[in-house]
């Protein structure tokens, strides 16, 4: 690996997973951190893909993830809309709607 995929640019963590490669060889590889999951594209400007360049306000350290409050789980989808003109009143959608959830 180069200099500009050494460690991660968001955490500094030098376990950097390679993911996927470009399909004309050579051209950019995506990398991911074994730390914090960010992954980046080599190919992508400095400021997504080199530590020192990368912005200061979205940088982390270890004790920042470790902290990290839990990310809450996302929600199931919700029954998609019945657009009107279809059969459906729209009543008969709002109560299809509650009988899922």
């Amino acid at each position: 690996m180069t200099d500009a995929t050494t460690c991660c640019p968001r955490c500094a963590h030098t376990v950097i997973e390679h993911l996927f490669s470009s399909p004309v060889p050579g051209v950019w590889d995506v990398l991911q951190c074994g730390r914090c999951l960010y992954c980046w594209r080599t190919g992508e400007p400095d400021r997504r893909t080199r530590r020192d360049a990368y912005p200061d306000s979205f940088k982390l350290t270890a004790d920042d993830i470790d902290n990290a409050p839990e990310v809450p789980a996302v929600p199931p989808l919700a029954v998609p809309a019945v657009r009107a003109g279809q059969g459906v009143e729209a009543g008969e959608v709002v109560e299809a709607v509650q009988t899922v959830g």
